[in-house]
């Protein structure tokens, strides 16, 4: 692969990447994130953390939601009826402030234009949603001073590369293409980037006892095995038709028809307010493993691969 340079890169990301709700891109302790994370940074920096607090954790498009809605169900003894309020309200994002804050507060639902305030006004005990990389948790999780449970899912590079692209397209204004979006992700231009430092940071802390670590290919192998994995984790027994049942609800084709799941608020939320740029995108699509096979070419995939394995050496992490 021949790659642009850094300086040619980062100019054709803010030519295909900006828009009226975001004006540039920054690093925060080397990692790229909108420059209006800086707004931000110290509130999530100083965020009041509960020992029963439940946070899922990933690097974007790794199968967080999915990790969520099991969580949630779980933590609630399967209460259906209430999974129908929308999983962004259930299990709030705490930096999606970030993305969409809006100048008028009355003008924004409010888990997302008030994200981090959401998050505050929680019953406990809280859900909550975070692609942020351990070193920009709030320092109460890094200092271990509170032990909130955390549930971290990873996937492999190639896919979430080709996912990643695919969400940008649909709800943040990337209009660049594919090939440009595969250097910006490997050259750490990519919103939450370096990647893998973004991982290892939970991978390093998996020994510790309010940390799972799971693997996305694990799920779609064995969903029935995690489940009950995480139900155990989390201090919750089912019966076999409980399991039955809610392996039925995080399958995939209901996960993306659930009105619930699909992000099909937030999606219309953006139309409304002239942010939504492919109407015809989908934020679940596939629900694959291997799905990059079909989008990158050979010598993409042999480059991630070389890359995929130099950066794992040593670290006992398989992706």
């Amino acid at each position: 692969m021949e790659f642009k340079s850094d300086s040619e890169l980062i100019e054709l990301r803010d030519r295909y990447g900006l828009s009226s709700a975001r004006k540039g891109y920054g690093e925060f302790k080397g990692y790229s994130l909108p420059e209006s994370f800086s707004k931000y940074q110290k509130e999530i920096e100083d965020l009041e953390v509960y020992d029963d607090d439940v946070w899922v954790t990933s690097f974007p498009k790794s199968g967080t939601t999915w990790t969520e809605e099991l969580v949630w169900c779980v933590a609630n003894d399967l209460d259906f009826e209430a999974a129908k309020v929308d999983v962004d309200e259930r299990f709030p994002f705490v930096e999606f402030c970030m993305y969409f804050g809006m100048d008028d507060p009355n003008d924004a639902i409010p888990y997302v234009r008030r994200s981090i305030e959401f998050v505050k006004s929680r019953p406990r005990p809280r859900f909550i949603k975070s692609h942020l990389p351990w070193e920009l948790m709030p320092k109460q999780i890094r200092t271990f001073e509170r032990r909130p449970k955390i549930i971290h899912v990873a996937r492999n590079p190639k896919d979430v590369c080709v996912s990643y692209y695919h969400h940008v397209r649909f709800l943040e204004n990337y209009s660049g293409d594919f090939n440009l979006y595969v250097q910006l992700f490997l050259r750490n231009k990519a919103n939450y980037a370096p990647f893998f430092n973004n991982i290892l940071s939970y991978w390093s802390r998996r020994s510790e006892p309010n940390i799972i670590f799971l693997k996305y290919e694990d799920m779609k192998k064995d969903l029935r095995s995690i489940l009950l994995q995480v139900t155990e984790f989390l201090g919750y027994e089912l019966s076999e038709d409980q399991v039955k049942t809610l392996l039925h609800h995080l399958s995939f084709e209901v996960m993306k028809h659930n009105k619930a799941t699909d992000h099909s608020n937030l999606a219309a939320f953006l139309k409304s307010k002239g942010l939504l740029f492919n109407p015809d995108g989908e934020f679940m699509r596939t629900g694959t493993s291997g799905s990059f096979k079909s989008e990158m070419s050979p010598a993409m995939i042999e480059y991630f691969n070389r890359w995929t394995e130099e950066n794992l050496a040593d670290t006992g992490l398989e992706l």
